[in-house]
């Protein structure tokens, strides 16, 4: 069986990663998930792997929300 990598997969955990250390107003967590869901989703339909849309999902939303916080924080 031919193993087969997702770019748009690959992008959104690049872009999640980043978000972790670059917030930018929590937009880069948000621009990182939706490349994940989008890389996830095109897995699902060509049988590929999800683990990195995954992860790229889960450290977009902990980019991001980490983001708000830390703005709401200094807010405050």
């Amino acid at each position: 069986m031919e193993e087969r990598s997702n770019g748009m997969s690959i992008a959104g955990f690049i872009v999640s990663l980043g978000s972790l250390f670059l917030g930018l107003w929590g937009l880069t967590g948000l621009v990182g998930v939706v490349l994940s869901a989008v890389g996830r989703s095109q897995a699902v339909n060509n049988g590929g792997k999800t683990g990195l849309a995954t992860a790229g999902i889960v450290l977009g939303i902990i980019g991001a929300a980490y983001c708000w916080i830390m703005m709401i924080i200094a807010l405050i």
